[in-house]
């Protein structure tokens, strides 16, 4: 039987480490139960054959990365008993990465513990919980490792003045890349998976149904969740400037992308990442802004939404996102709100404007 190539396998460690997962696989109960004594390599590969295959491709390659990096060499060697909470919990407290990574790394760790304790090659999983399984009391994160997932800084969100400014600094097909995801707030994804097919100019809709992945070759995929699939309204003026695009596009056809590749004849879209990095980012840092992402023409879009009064749900709805509570990660203020809410609430606490010391007198 072949485990695998030269490149999966480098060494006679991870050629190993690939045995003994199958091994696990392939071995009844209660041969399993002999075969506990395994360390997380031996776990990772096992996880790799039977859980990895049923994820998004790009969850995949996520998962890869921190497992490379980050859980195998720290973890690898030891036994699965010997991986402990606080232990855990104490090197990624201590590790130079944002609270963000930090928090992924963890939510793996406890993917693949939970995958151990489903094929009872451990009794518990020590991330998630430090409560061996069958013996009641309290389950939760709250018993497992503690790492904040807090933000570093807010994300980057434009003003309409900067985005008009921002669209003056490019040229067409950039200026419509841009006010179309600063229109409707879609991910790079969808972006770039847009087809003529997809924009009903008739209906003024636009039908959301894929996203592109660029790695690997580059993958069509479903999008996210039942939500991200709703139709988006087409605003005149949207519909205006993909109609002159398409008449200047060679490739205008229903089944082909509205962003297409030239280079590669249409067959893949534009590398939205080099659009970004080449055309979109010099722009606005010509303008004095820097940072600027495809994300954040989402995040624009949920918090100028909320600047103009429209409800929560309908911009849950606008950005297509199944919960509320990420809704509101996508909200922020603007200094200029907040000034405006300040000066109301100035004017109600103290009519007259002036508050001085020579007059202390206390009204009832």
């Amino acid at each position: 039987m072949q485990l695998g190539s030269l490149e999966r396998y480098p060494n006679e460690s991870a050629a190993c480490a690939a045995a003994d997962a199958l091994r696990l696989t392939i071995n009844n109960q209660s041969k399993r139960k002999n075969l506990q004594k395994t360390t997380v390599n031996t776990l990772w590969e096992h996880y790799c054959r039977e859980e990895m295959p049923l994820k998004e491709i790009s969850t995949q390659d996520a998962y890869l990365v921190y497992g490379k990096n980050w859980i195998l060499p720290r973890w690898g060697s030891l036994l699965l008993e010997d991986v402990k909470t606080i232990e855990v919990e104490r090197w990624l407290r201590a590790a130079e990465v944002a609270d963000g990574t930090k928090a992924k790394i963890k939510c793996v760790m406890s993917a693949v513990f939970s995958h151990a304790v489903r094929w009872e090659f451990c009794g518990h999983n020590p991330i998630s919980s430090g409560i061996p399984v069958g013996t009641g009391g309290q389950r939760g994160p709250s018993t497992g490792v503690r790492v904040s997932a807090k933000r570093q800084k807010s994300p980057l969100v434009l003003s309409p003045e900067e985005v008009i400014l921002g669209l003056a600094q490019l040229e067409f097909r950039d200026q419509i890349l841009v006010f179309l995801d600063g229109a409707l707030g879609i991910r790079q994804g969808e972006l770039g998976a847009l087809h003529w097919l997809d924009c009903d100019f008739n209906n003024m809709n636009f039908s959301v149904q894929h996203s592109y992945y660029w790695r690997r070759g580059g993958h069509l995929k479903s999008t996210k969740t039942e939500a991200s699939a709703k139709l988006l309204p087409m605003h005149p003026s949207l519909k205006l400037a993909l109609l002159e695009w398409r008449s200047l596009s060679l490739y205008n056809q229903p089944g082909d992308f509205v962003f297409p590749s030239e280079r590669l004849k249409g067959k893949k879209p534009l590398d939205l990442a080099s659009v970004l990095k080449k055309k979109i980012q010099p722009a606005f840092k010509r303008i004095g802004i820097t940072g600027v992402g495809w994300h954040t023409f989402r995040h624009t879009v949920g918090t100028m939404l909320a600047e103009m009064g429209e409800h929560q749900l309908m911009i849950r709805d606008y950005l297509r996102h199944s919960d509320l509570h990420v809704t509101n990660k996508y909200l922020q203020a603007t200094t200029k709100s907040k000034r405006l809410a300040q000066g109301k609430l100035v004017d109600a606490i103290l009519p007259g404007g002036v508050l001085s010391g020579s007059k202390s007198t206390l009204i009832h």
